[in-house]
């Protein structure tokens, strides 16, 4: 089986071989984080929202990475093996490849919806402590993204602060909700250990 495998590699144009290994590759690998994420017993609701992102789960996250992979290789193949040239086989592959990370990207967007409007009350999130994932604009102008542990697990969620900018990695204090689900937040100084006098500790 494995000398028919290297027959047919072989007997492929490097052109179809490069289509097929992007295909391939793309295709195990996502095979292998699907393994991963089942084989691992992450909490659902950690494991979802925090590959949201990202870098909250953007475009370019590592999933629709990977669907982008799939189908540009496998549509180039198909684009070959139907007497294209190179340049459409791209062009095809690219296309494909565009759409299916976008579709993929929308798809994981709306079961994430799903999932907190039945599981997550936001309110909850009031009075929490946490950390900005991506810098969050001054005055409202934007919205950034914050790392908060809510209902016993850690979320990213998108924030917005009143007055100043927060810079990432600065611990922040959810004083509030949007309308649309953000929360409003502000820079959070950690109380600072009193330290007691060497003589009140000798006693």
């Amino acid at each position: 089986m494995f000398s028919d495998l290297t027959t047919w590699w072989q007997a492929l144009g490097s052109v179809e071989q490069w289509f097929w290994a992007t295909g391939l590759i793309s295709n195990a690998l996502f095979a292998g984080y699907i393994v991963a994420q089942f084989a691992g017993g992450h909490d659902a609701d950690v494991h979802t929202d925090t590959i949201d992102s990202d870098a909250g789960f953007t475009i370019l996250s590592l999933r629709s990475l990977m669907a982008f992979g799939m189908f540009m290789g496998y549509t180039g193949v198909v684009a070959l093996r139907l007497g294209a040239g190179l340049f459409v086989a791209l062009l095809a592959g690219a296309v494909a490849g565009v759409l299916a990370a976008w579709l993929a990207w929308r798809l994981l967007r709306l079961v994430l919806r799903l999932q907190s409007s039945g599981t997550l009350d936001i309110q909850n999130t009031i009075g929490q402590t946490g950390e900005v994932h991506l810098q969050i604009p001054a005055r409202m102008s934007d919205t950034g993204k914050v790392m908060v542990e809510v209902q016993g697990a850690l979320r990213e969620m998108d924030a917005i602060s009143e007055e100043e900018a927060i810079p990432t990695g600065q611990p922040i204090l959810v004083v509030g909700v949007t309308d649309d689900g953000a929360l409003i937040v502000q820079p959070f100084k950690p109380p600072v250990p009193v330290k007691l006098p060497a003589m009140l500790l000798a006693m």
